[in-house]
């Protein structure tokens, strides 16, 4: 029994450096886009450090708790592209309207 839960340890001990070495490779991405830019604040990069750490804790802490992410991940998706995308699309498309209107 304990070789079978260190064995799984060790697989998300794996699975979480290489998704931690994907991040520090966007994160540099990012940073060599601003140099060459000048253009773009540091802020925006912070946010999505602190994004991409926020859904790989959450993936994480469902995989633990025992939530069958390949079945859940997939079904939110779902849901929000049939109910929460057609009315941010609706939201854009008025406003688009709205500065038409006014101009």
């Amino acid at each position: 029994m304990n070789e079978i839960v260190w064995s799984d340890i060790v697989v998300q001990l794996i699975t979480f450096a290489i998704l931690i070495l994907t991040i520090v490779l966007i994160v540099l991405a990012f940073r060599e886009t601003i140099k060459r830019s000048k253009q773009i604040d540091n802020m925006p990069i912070i946010y999505i450090v602190i994004d991409i750490a926020l859904i790989l804790l959450l993936w994480f802490v469902l995989d633990f708790i025992g939530v069958n992410i390949s079945y859940v991940v997939p079904n939110l998706m779902e849901w929000a592209t049939k109910f929460i995308l057609p009315w941010i699309v609706l939201y854009w498309l008025i406003r688009l309207i709205k500065s038409f209107e006014k101009k």
